[in-house]
């Protein structure tokens, strides 16, 4: 098998098996508990585990040079767990992103370290997979139109802008995809309202912080394109590379509060009794009476 075949299957197994590259850096961290991040970061050990899960993309020394200027620019991450710091380390390195705070970010999360790919991250990964998509923002005082049939089968936007004058909050966004497959060239729209994004970060879970709560707009250009995404022509790497990272939303959650029950023990109905002849019922009776004389 050749060397570069088996060096990208290496990466998906890590990739796809985060608990066991987290026990892996956990063994390799507990040997040298002392040792700062910076210092762990520089060592053989976590050299060695990058170098399994590496990409063409990015090789394990310009990830280490990137992640060491991270840790400086964002001291917050000395506070979280070596374990969890190195496993999103390990996942910008399957997926072939640096943590340089535009394709990928490094949120320290309480004690926990936080990977969150940025949608120019998943832009880069959807390029490499022959898609060449861009997502957009609309505010209240674009004019923005959308016709889901333009008669042919396909859908057509309109969105201007006038920049002269304040655009106003964010009440939409939309993506653009574009690819080549069969012979044929594709154009394709996903729009998401701003309601939609809000349901999507409040089952996020990083939803509470970081980028969601200072990158809004960001935030939700990534989202229309992470769902946009389930259209595309990628390959499941590709698809497991997008929807890998701590934003995924928790659909597991419970949103809604369990249905109770309105009465505590059934309803007494009072017993069916003979109801009383009321007099326009007497007078109907004598009526029928005198006509069948």
């Amino acid at each position: 098998m050749p060397a570069n075949t088996t060096a990208i299957i290496q990466a998906m197994m890590v990739f796809l098996s985060p608990e066991k590259a987290k026990q892996t850096m956990n063994n390799q961290i507990k040997k040298q508990e002392t040792k700062t991040l910076k210092e762990l970061l520089t060592g053989t050990d976590f050299a060695e585990q990058v170098a399994r899960a590496s990409t063409k993309y990015l090789t394990p020394e310009r990830l280490i040079r990137v992640a060491e200027t991270t840790l400086k620019r964002v001291p917050k991450l000395e506070k979280c767990s070596p374990e969890s710091f190195f496993v999103a380390l390990l996942n910008c390195s399957a997926v072939g992103l640096e943590p340089d705070g535009q394709h990928a970010h490094l949120i320290p999360y309480g004690a926990e370290c936080k990977l969150i790919i940025d949608y120019k991250g998943l832009l880069a990964i959807a390029r490499r997979n022959g898609v060449n998509a861009t997502s957009k923002v609309v505010r209240e005082n674009d004019i923005f139109d959308v016709i889901e049939d333009d008669g042919t089968g396909n859908t057509a936007v309109n969105h201007k802008v006038d920049y002269t004058k304040p655009r106003g909050d964010l009440v939409c966004v939309y993506s653009r995809a574009k690819w080549a497959q069969d012979g044929f060239d594709f154009i394709d729209y996903e729009v998401m309202t701003r309601d939609e994004c809000e349901a999507i970060r409040d089952r996020s879970k990083a939803g509470s912080a970081g980028p969601w709560k200072t990158d809004f707009d960001e935030m939700c250009r990534k989202t229309v394109i992470r769902r946009h995404s389930k259209r595309w022509p990628l390959s499941p790497e590709a698809q497991t590379q997008i929807h890998k990272d701590d934003d995924v939303p928790n659909f597991e959650e419970k949103r809604f509060n369990q249905a109770k029950p309105i009465f505590t023990k059934p309803a007494e109905l009072p017993e069916a009794t003979e109801a009383p002849e009321t007099t326009e019922a007497v007078e109907t009776t004598e009526a029928v009476a005198e006509v069948e004389k």
